[in-house]
Protein backbone atom coordinates (compact mmCIF):
# COMPACT_ATOMS: atom_id res chain seq x y z
CA UNK A 1 0.00 0.00 0.00
CA UNK A 2 1.38 3.66 -0.83
CA UNK A 3 1.99 5.71 2.61
CA UNK A 4 -1.01 7.56 3.06
CA UNK A 5 0.38 11.76 3.15
CA UNK A 6 -1.56 13.89 5.08
CA UNK A 7 -0.98 17.92 5.26
CA UNK A 8 -2.51 20.95 6.57
CA UNK A 9 -2.62 24.22 4.80
CA UNK A 10 -2.65 26.37 8.03
CA UNK A 11 -3.01 29.75 8.42
CA UNK A 12 -1.00 29.96 11.72
CA UNK A 13 0.22 33.40 12.60
CA UNK A 14 -0.67 35.23 9.81
CA UNK A 15 -4.29 35.95 9.37
CA UNK A 16 -5.58 38.38 6.42
CA UNK A 17 -9.16 39.20 6.68
CA UNK A 18 -10.16 40.79 3.39
CA UNK A 19 -12.84 43.49 3.11
CA UNK A 20 -14.62 41.23 1.28
CA UNK A 21 -15.01 37.72 -0.54
CA UNK A 22 -12.21 37.77 -3.31
CA UNK A 23 -13.38 36.16 -6.75
CA UNK A 24 -9.99 33.63 -7.53
CA UNK A 25 -11.49 32.56 -10.91
CA UNK A 26 -9.29 34.62 -12.85
CA UNK A 27 -6.49 33.14 -11.37
CA UNK A 28 -7.66 29.62 -11.77
CA UNK A 29 -8.00 30.52 -15.34
CA UNK A 30 -4.38 31.90 -15.58
CA UNK A 31 -3.37 28.47 -14.46
CA UNK A 32 -5.51 26.63 -16.84
CA UNK A 33 -4.93 28.69 -19.79
CA UNK A 34 -1.36 29.54 -19.41
CA UNK A 35 -0.01 26.23 -17.72
CA UNK A 36 -2.44 22.86 -17.20
CA UNK A 37 -3.28 23.32 -21.74
CA UNK A 38 -0.14 23.85 -22.68
CA UNK A 39 1.63 21.45 -20.46
CA UNK A 40 -1.25 18.38 -21.22
CA UNK A 41 -0.78 18.86 -24.82
CA UNK A 42 2.77 18.60 -24.75
CA UNK A 43 2.47 15.27 -22.64
CA UNK A 44 -0.04 14.45 -25.43
CA UNK A 45 2.78 15.58 -28.62
CA UNK A 46 5.64 13.59 -26.92
CA UNK A 47 3.51 10.35 -26.09
CA UNK A 48 1.85 10.19 -29.65
CA UNK A 49 5.60 9.68 -30.65
CA UNK A 50 6.51 5.93 -28.21
CA UNK A 51 4.43 3.77 -30.76
CA UNK A 52 6.90 4.96 -33.76
CA UNK A 53 9.57 4.78 -31.52
CA UNK A 54 9.26 1.42 -30.13
CA UNK A 55 8.27 0.37 -33.64
CA UNK A 56 11.73 1.44 -35.15
CA UNK A 57 13.71 -0.09 -32.42
CA UNK A 58 12.18 -3.56 -33.12
CA UNK A 59 12.34 -3.25 -37.00
CA UNK A 60 15.69 -1.94 -36.93
CA UNK A 61 17.78 -2.07 -33.08
CA UNK A 62 20.46 0.26 -34.78
CA UNK A 63 21.58 2.49 -33.06
CA UNK A 64 19.68 5.89 -34.40
CA UNK A 65 16.48 4.12 -33.39
CA UNK A 66 17.88 2.87 -30.02
CA UNK A 67 18.80 6.93 -29.69
CA UNK A 68 15.51 8.06 -30.89
CA UNK A 69 13.73 5.35 -28.70
CA UNK A 70 15.86 7.22 -25.44
CA UNK A 71 15.02 10.07 -26.17
CA UNK A 72 11.74 9.88 -27.13
CA UNK A 73 11.28 7.89 -24.08
CA UNK A 74 12.74 10.48 -21.75
CA UNK A 75 10.49 13.19 -23.26
CA UNK A 76 7.75 11.94 -22.12
CA UNK A 77 8.59 10.98 -18.64
CA UNK A 78 9.52 14.48 -18.50
CA UNK A 79 6.22 16.19 -19.73
CA UNK A 80 4.47 13.96 -17.60
CA UNK A 81 6.59 14.92 -14.52
CA UNK A 82 4.99 18.84 -15.80
CA UNK A 83 1.76 17.52 -15.25
CA UNK A 84 2.16 14.84 -12.26
CA UNK A 85 0.69 16.97 -9.72
CA UNK A 86 -2.33 17.73 -10.97
CA UNK A 87 -4.12 15.07 -9.35
CA UNK A 88 -7.76 16.41 -9.76
CA UNK A 89 -9.68 16.16 -13.51
CA UNK A 90 -8.70 14.47 -16.59
CA UNK A 91 -5.61 12.95 -14.78
CA UNK A 92 -7.56 10.85 -12.39
CA UNK A 93 -10.58 9.91 -14.31
CA UNK A 94 -10.69 6.42 -14.96
CA UNK A 95 -7.32 5.53 -12.74
CA UNK A 96 -5.34 7.30 -15.75
CA UNK A 97 -2.80 8.14 -13.38
CA UNK A 98 -2.14 4.93 -12.12
CA UNK A 99 -2.01 3.53 -15.42
CA UNK A 100 -0.01 6.03 -16.49
CA UNK A 101 2.77 4.92 -13.86
CA UNK A 102 2.64 2.83 -11.07
CA UNK A 103 4.28 4.29 -8.17
CA UNK A 104 5.55 4.16 -5.98
CA UNK A 105 6.29 0.34 -6.40
CA UNK A 106 8.48 -1.03 -3.34
CA UNK A 107 7.77 -4.41 -3.61
CA UNK A 108 8.44 -5.08 -7.65
CA UNK A 109 4.48 -5.64 -8.09
CA UNK A 110 5.62 -4.42 -11.53
CA UNK A 111 8.04 -6.24 -12.06
CA UNK A 112 6.38 -9.96 -10.64
CA UNK A 113 3.36 -9.20 -12.70
CA UNK A 114 5.48 -8.34 -16.22
CA UNK A 115 7.20 -11.72 -15.67
CA UNK A 116 3.84 -13.59 -15.85
CA UNK A 117 2.52 -11.82 -18.64
CA UNK A 118 5.87 -12.77 -20.53
CA UNK A 119 5.70 -16.39 -19.37
CA UNK A 120 2.51 -16.87 -20.20
CA UNK A 121 2.90 -14.79 -23.47
CA UNK A 122 -0.56 -13.14 -22.18
CA UNK A 123 -2.70 -12.05 -25.70
CA UNK A 124 -4.27 -9.32 -23.91
CA UNK A 125 -1.31 -7.68 -23.72
CA UNK A 126 -0.71 -7.29 -27.08
CA UNK A 127 -3.49 -4.76 -27.91
CA UNK A 128 -3.55 -1.59 -26.16
CA UNK A 129 -8.08 -1.94 -26.03
CA UNK A 130 -7.04 -5.07 -23.96
CA UNK A 131 -4.22 -4.15 -21.99
CA UNK A 132 -5.86 -1.14 -20.90
CA UNK A 133 -8.30 -3.31 -18.62
CA UNK A 134 -5.70 -5.43 -17.00
CA UNK A 135 -3.84 -4.50 -13.91
CA UNK A 136 -2.50 -1.02 -13.85
CA UNK A 137 1.05 -2.20 -13.13
CA UNK A 138 1.52 -3.86 -16.48
CA UNK A 139 0.35 -0.99 -18.89
CA UNK A 140 2.68 2.05 -18.24
CA UNK A 141 5.49 3.98 -18.14
CA UNK A 142 6.94 2.05 -15.26
CA UNK A 143 6.19 -1.24 -17.31
CA UNK A 144 7.59 0.08 -20.25
CA UNK A 145 10.46 0.78 -19.01
CA UNK A 146 11.11 -2.79 -17.31
CA UNK A 147 10.59 -4.03 -20.48
CA UNK A 148 12.80 -1.85 -22.79
CA UNK A 149 15.68 -0.97 -20.74
CA UNK A 150 18.50 -3.37 -18.73
CA UNK A 151 19.88 -3.00 -15.18
CA UNK A 152 22.39 -0.85 -16.85
CA UNK A 153 19.88 1.34 -18.12
CA UNK A 154 20.79 0.13 -22.16
CA UNK A 155 17.52 -0.26 -24.31
CA UNK A 156 17.50 -3.92 -24.57
CA UNK A 157 13.67 -3.76 -26.74
CA UNK A 158 14.06 -4.93 -29.88
CA UNK A 159 17.57 -7.36 -29.20
CA UNK A 160 17.28 -10.60 -31.01
CA UNK A 161 15.75 -13.38 -29.35
CA UNK A 162 13.17 -15.97 -29.22
CA UNK A 163 10.96 -13.68 -27.18
CA UNK A 164 11.35 -10.48 -29.05
CA UNK A 165 8.33 -10.84 -31.18
CA UNK A 166 5.85 -10.92 -28.34
CA UNK A 167 8.02 -8.62 -25.83
CA UNK A 168 7.99 -6.01 -28.91
CA UNK A 169 4.23 -6.22 -29.74
CA UNK A 170 3.51 -5.98 -25.39
CA UNK A 171 5.77 -2.71 -26.23
CA UNK A 172 3.99 -1.40 -28.53
CA UNK A 173 0.77 -1.61 -27.22
CA UNK A 174 2.24 -0.05 -23.71
CA UNK A 175 2.79 2.92 -25.91
CA UNK A 176 -0.44 3.04 -27.82
CA UNK A 177 -2.40 2.95 -24.49
CA UNK A 178 0.37 5.76 -23.30
CA UNK A 179 -0.48 7.52 -26.58
CA UNK A 180 -4.26 7.36 -25.94
CA UNK A 181 -4.30 8.52 -21.84
CA UNK A 182 -2.15 11.27 -22.83
CA UNK A 183 -4.58 12.35 -25.94
CA UNK A 184 -7.47 11.92 -23.32
CA UNK A 185 -6.10 14.12 -20.18
CA UNK A 186 -5.36 16.83 -23.18
CA UNK A 187 -8.66 16.49 -24.35
CA UNK A 188 -10.21 16.71 -21.14
CA UNK A 189 -8.75 20.03 -20.07
CA UNK A 190 -9.38 21.48 -23.42
CA UNK A 191 -13.15 20.66 -23.03
CA UNK A 192 -15.09 23.47 -22.16
CA UNK A 193 -17.54 22.09 -20.49
CA UNK A 194 -14.87 19.40 -18.46
CA UNK A 195 -12.69 20.09 -15.49
CA UNK A 196 -11.67 23.59 -16.67
CA UNK A 197 -15.46 24.76 -16.12
CA UNK A 198 -16.14 22.73 -12.76
CA UNK A 199 -12.92 24.98 -11.48
CA UNK A 200 -14.23 28.53 -12.89
CA UNK A 201 -17.92 28.26 -12.10
CA UNK A 202 -17.34 27.40 -8.52
CA UNK A 203 -18.64 31.42 -7.40
CA UNK A 204 -22.44 30.12 -9.25
CA UNK A 205 -22.20 27.07 -6.63
CA UNK A 206 -21.35 23.06 -8.33
CA UNK A 207 -21.40 20.20 -6.78
CA UNK A 208 -17.61 20.38 -6.38
CA UNK A 209 -16.75 24.05 -5.22
CA UNK A 210 -19.20 26.57 -3.49
CA UNK A 211 -16.90 29.07 -4.29
CA UNK A 212 -13.65 30.30 -6.30
CA UNK A 213 -11.16 30.06 -2.52
CA UNK A 214 -12.60 26.37 -2.11
CA UNK A 215 -11.17 25.98 -5.97
CA UNK A 216 -8.19 27.92 -5.75
CA UNK A 217 -7.12 25.68 -2.10
CA UNK A 218 -8.07 22.40 -4.11
CA UNK A 219 -4.90 23.63 -6.51
CA UNK A 220 -2.67 24.34 -3.61
CA UNK A 221 -3.51 21.02 -1.99
CA UNK A 222 -2.52 19.47 -5.14
CA UNK A 223 0.66 21.46 -5.26
CA UNK A 224 1.44 20.78 -2.22
CA UNK A 225 1.09 17.22 -2.39
CA UNK A 226 3.24 17.20 -5.76
CA UNK A 227 6.08 18.50 -3.14
CA UNK A 228 5.25 15.46 -0.60
CA UNK A 229 5.14 13.32 -2.73
CA UNK A 230 8.78 14.03 -4.41
CA UNK A 231 10.36 14.20 -1.15
CA UNK A 232 8.42 11.28 0.39
CA UNK A 233 7.73 8.76 -2.10
CA UNK A 234 10.67 10.05 -4.85
CA UNK A 235 14.02 11.14 -3.07
CA UNK A 236 13.76 9.35 0.93
CA UNK A 237 13.78 5.76 0.10
CA UNK A 238 16.74 6.09 -1.92
CA UNK A 239 18.46 7.78 0.38
CA UNK A 240 17.31 5.33 3.10
CA UNK A 241 18.48 5.73 6.93
CA UNK A 242 21.95 6.70 6.00
CA UNK A 243 24.58 6.81 3.34
CA UNK A 244 25.53 3.01 4.03
CA UNK A 245 21.73 1.82 3.82
CA UNK A 246 21.16 3.96 0.56
CA UNK A 247 19.17 2.33 -2.37
CA UNK A 248 19.66 4.14 -6.04
CA UNK A 249 17.11 1.52 -7.46
CA UNK A 250 14.24 3.23 -5.44
CA UNK A 251 14.63 6.53 -7.21
CA UNK A 252 11.81 6.47 -9.96
CA UNK A 253 13.11 5.51 -13.37
CA UNK A 254 16.33 4.86 -12.32
CA UNK A 255 16.20 1.68 -14.51
CA UNK A 256 16.10 4.07 -17.27
CA UNK A 257 18.67 6.50 -16.41
CA UNK A 258 15.85 8.50 -16.35
CA UNK A 259 15.90 10.02 -12.51
CA UNK A 260 17.01 13.33 -12.75
CA UNK A 261 14.56 14.20 -15.61
CA UNK A 262 11.79 12.42 -13.96
CA UNK A 263 12.62 14.76 -10.10
CA UNK A 264 13.31 17.79 -11.94
CA UNK A 265 10.08 17.56 -14.11
CA UNK A 266 7.91 16.98 -10.72
CA UNK A 267 9.84 20.54 -9.60
CA UNK A 268 9.19 22.33 -12.16
CA UNK A 269 5.69 21.86 -12.83
CA UNK A 270 4.92 22.43 -9.75
CA UNK A 271 6.76 25.94 -9.75
CA UNK A 272 5.82 26.92 -13.07
CA UNK A 273 1.72 26.09 -12.49
CA UNK A 274 2.36 28.50 -9.15
CA UNK A 275 3.43 31.10 -10.78
CA UNK A 276 0.73 30.94 -13.79
CA UNK A 277 -1.79 31.90 -11.22
CA UNK A 278 -0.31 35.37 -10.49
CA UNK A 279 -1.05 35.72 -6.72
CA UNK A 280 1.28 38.45 -6.15
CA UNK A 281 -1.34 41.16 -6.90
CA UNK A 282 -3.52 39.07 -3.92
CA UNK A 283 -0.86 39.08 -1.63
CA UNK A 284 0.17 41.76 1.06
CA UNK A 285 3.07 43.18 0.81
CA UNK A 286 4.90 42.29 4.13
CA UNK A 287 4.98 38.55 2.11
CA UNK A 288 5.54 39.23 -1.40
CA UNK A 289 9.13 37.99 -0.89
CA UNK A 290 7.77 35.08 -0.16
CA UNK A 291 7.71 34.27 -4.33
CA UNK A 292 11.17 34.88 -4.86
CA UNK A 293 12.30 32.64 -1.94
CA UNK A 294 10.52 30.15 -3.45
CA UNK A 295 11.76 30.54 -7.15
CA UNK A 296 15.27 30.90 -5.34
CA UNK A 297 15.01 27.49 -4.06
CA UNK A 298 13.30 25.81 -6.89
CA UNK A 299 16.14 26.72 -8.51
CA UNK A 300 18.66 25.46 -6.29
CA UNK A 301 17.16 22.12 -5.91
CA UNK A 302 16.72 21.61 -9.97
CA UNK A 303 20.52 23.13 -9.94
CA UNK A 304 21.59 20.35 -7.17
CA UNK A 305 20.22 17.80 -9.65
CA UNK A 306 21.58 18.86 -12.97
CA UNK A 307 25.00 18.57 -11.26
CA UNK A 308 24.12 14.42 -11.03
CA UNK A 309 25.43 12.24 -13.24
CA UNK A 310 23.08 10.16 -15.15
CA UNK A 311 22.08 7.04 -14.33
CA UNK A 312 21.43 7.46 -11.20
CA UNK A 313 21.95 3.64 -10.12
CA UNK A 314 25.62 3.65 -11.26
CA UNK A 315 26.84 7.21 -10.04
CA UNK A 316 24.59 7.77 -6.71
CA UNK A 317 27.37 6.13 -4.47
CA UNK A 318 30.23 8.03 -5.80
CA UNK A 319 31.89 11.72 -4.99
CA UNK A 320 29.24 14.08 -3.11
CA UNK A 321 26.16 12.83 -4.77
CA UNK A 322 24.63 11.49 -1.70
CA UNK A 323 25.11 14.88 0.32
CA UNK A 324 23.37 16.74 -2.71
CA UNK A 325 20.50 14.61 -2.85
CA UNK A 326 19.90 14.78 1.24
CA UNK A 327 19.95 18.54 0.69
CA UNK A 328 17.51 18.22 -2.03
CA UNK A 329 14.98 16.55 0.48
CA UNK A 330 15.53 19.33 2.95
CA UNK A 331 14.95 21.78 0.26
CA UNK A 332 11.83 19.97 -0.76
CA UNK A 333 10.51 19.94 2.80
CA UNK A 334 11.11 23.80 3.05
CA UNK A 335 8.99 24.56 -0.04
CA UNK A 336 6.59 22.68 0.82
CA UNK A 337 6.44 24.33 4.03
CA UNK A 338 6.57 27.72 2.79
CA UNK A 339 4.24 27.23 0.03
CA UNK A 340 1.79 25.58 2.58
CA UNK A 341 1.90 27.72 5.62
CA UNK A 342 3.39 31.30 4.62
CA UNK A 343 1.99 31.63 1.12
CA UNK A 344 -1.25 30.34 1.95
CA UNK A 345 -1.42 31.75 5.44
CA UNK A 346 -0.91 35.02 3.44
CA UNK A 347 -3.39 34.40 1.04
CA UNK A 348 -5.86 33.51 4.17
CA UNK A 349 -6.16 29.98 2.57
CA UNK A 350 -6.99 26.72 4.42
CA UNK A 351 -7.81 23.54 3.92
CA UNK A 352 -6.81 20.13 4.06
CA UNK A 353 -6.15 16.81 2.04
CA UNK A 354 -4.22 13.35 1.76
CA UNK A 355 -3.06 11.82 -1.41
CA UNK A 356 -4.81 8.69 -1.70
CA UNK A 357 -2.75 5.32 -1.00
CA UNK A 358 -3.53 3.31 -4.06
CA UNK A 359 -2.81 -0.03 -4.82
Amino acid sequence: MRCLLFAVLAVGAVTVQPAFATDYEPKLDNLIETYIKPQTSAFAETAAKLPDAVRAVCANGDAASVETFETVYSETLRDFAHIHFLRFGPLIDNDRLSRLAFLPDPRGITQRQIRKVLASKDKDALSATTLKDKSVAVQGLTALELLAFDKDSAVRLGQAGEDKAFTCGYALAISENLAAMAGEIAEGWQDPDGYSAVLLTAEGGNERFHTSKEALESVFNALVTGLIIARDQDVLPALGTGRDKAKATRFPFSRSGNSVVYLSGEMRGVQEALASLELMDLTPNDFTWIYNAVDFEFDNAIGLLETLEPPLRQSFEEGDAYDKVAVLAITLKSLRDTIALELAGALNLAGGFNALDGD
